[in-house]
C-alpha cells in the first residue's frame, strides 16, 4: 500500500511542474500583450497546481499508518483530497465562463498574436500528455485522486481549446461564438465535478466496492462450506476491507472449521487482489 502511494505521489508531483510550467508560459506572455484568455488560461493552470498539492497533502496523510484512533488506516483522506479537486472544479467551471464572458465584452482590445496561438497549442499537447499519463496511472493504481486530477487536467484541455476557439472567433467578428463555447466548457467541466464528487461521496458512505455474489462465488467452491451470508465489503483501491460469516458443517472440529476459513480468506485475496483484510466469522450450519 505504502508503495502504491509513493508511486501516486510521483505522478502528481510530475503533474505540478508540468503546470507550473505551463501557468509560467501563459501568464508571462498574456501580461506582456494584454491577450485576456491567456491570463486567464494561466490562472486555470495555476489553479490545477494548486489541485496537485491538495492531491499531494491527502496522499501524504493517507499514507500514514493505522493508529489507535485510526484502526482500519488513513485512506480515505485520500477521499477527501478528490471532493476538494470537485469543489476546484466547480470553481474553474464558474471562472472559464466569468473570463470568456470577460473576453467577449472587452473583446476589442485583443491582440491574437500568433505567438499567442502557439503557446495555446503547447499547453494543450502538454496537457493532453499529462492526462494520458494520469489517467492510466490512476487505473492501474486504483487511485480516486489521480483519476479525479486527470479529470481536472481534461478541463485545462477544454478551457485551453476554448480560448484558441474564442481568439479565432473575435479576429473573425464571431463574438458569440465565444459565449457558446464558454457556456459549452463551463457545463461540462460543472458535470465532471459533479461525477467526482458524488463518486467520493459514495467511498465515504462506505458503498460497496465488491458485489457480495462475487465473494460468495469463491467461497462457496470449498468442501466443507455449507452457507456463506452478511458479506460486507468498503473502501478502495487496495485498502478494501471484507467480512462474511461462513457456515460449515456442525460436525467438524475447530481445527478444520479454521482451516477452510484460512482457505476461504486465502483464495479470495488470491482472486480479488484489491482486499487489503478479510475477516470471516464460522458459524455452525443451521444457526442462520
Amino acid at each position: 500500500m505504502i508503495q502504491r502511494q509513493r508511486a501516486v505521489s510521483r505522478v502528481l508531483w510530475g503533474t505540478l511542474l508540468a503546470n507550473i510550467a505551463v501557468a509560467g508560459g501563459q501568464l508571462a506572455y498574456g501580461y506582456t500583450s494584454g491577450v485576456l484568455s491567456v491570463v486567464a488560461d494561466g490562472f486555470h493552470s495555476l489553479l490545477d497546481g494548486s489541485s496537485n498539492i491538495i492531491a499531494l497533502i491527502g496522499i501524504r496523510m493517507a499514507s500514514q499508518p493505522p493508529d489507535e484512533d485510526h484502526p482500519y488506516g488513513h485512506q480515505k483522506f485520500e477521499i477527501l483530497s478528490a471532493m476538494a479537486i470537485s469543489l476546484l472544479l466547480f470553481l474553474a467551471a464558474w471562472h472559464i465562463v466569468s473570463d470568456s464572458l470577460g473576453r467577449w465584452s472587452e473583446s476589442g482590445n485583443l491582440d491574437p498574436h500568433p505567438i499567442g496561438y502557439a503557446i495555446l497549442l503547447a499547453t494543450v499537447v502538454v496537457n493532453a500528455v499529462v492526462y494520458r499519463w494520469q489517467r492510466n496511472q490512476g487505473h492501474q493504481l486504483k487511485s480516486p485522486v489521480l483519476l479525479a486530477d486527470s479529470d481536472h487536467t481534461l478541463s485545462d484541455i477544454l478551457g485551453t481549446m476554448g480560448a484558441l476557439v474564442a481568439l479565432f472567433a473575435i479576429r473573425n467578428g464571431w463574438p458569440m461564438v465565444d459565449l457558446i463555447v464558454a457556456l459549452v466548457i463551463g457545463l461540462f467541466i460543472a458535470r465532471v465535478g459533479y461525477k467526482i464528487a458524488l463518486q467520493s461521496a459514495g467511498v465515504l458512505a462506505d458503498r460497496a466496492p465488491i458485489a457480495p455474489a462475487r465473494i460468495v462465488e469463491i467461497a462457496r467452491v470449498f468442501e466443507g462450506v455449507r452457507d456463506v451470508h452478511d458479506v460486507r465489503s468498503r473502501g478502495f483501491g487496495s485498502g478494501v476491507f471484507v467480512d462474511m460469516n461462513l457456515h460449515v458443517d456442525p460436525s467438524m472440529t475447530v481445527d478444520e472449521a479454521h482451516r477452510i476459513a484460512h482457505e476461504v480468506e486465502e483464495k479470495i485475496r488470491e482472486e480479488l487482489p484489491e482486499i487489503h483484510d478479510v475477516v470471516i466469522h464460522v458459524e455452525p450450519e443451521g444457526t442462520h
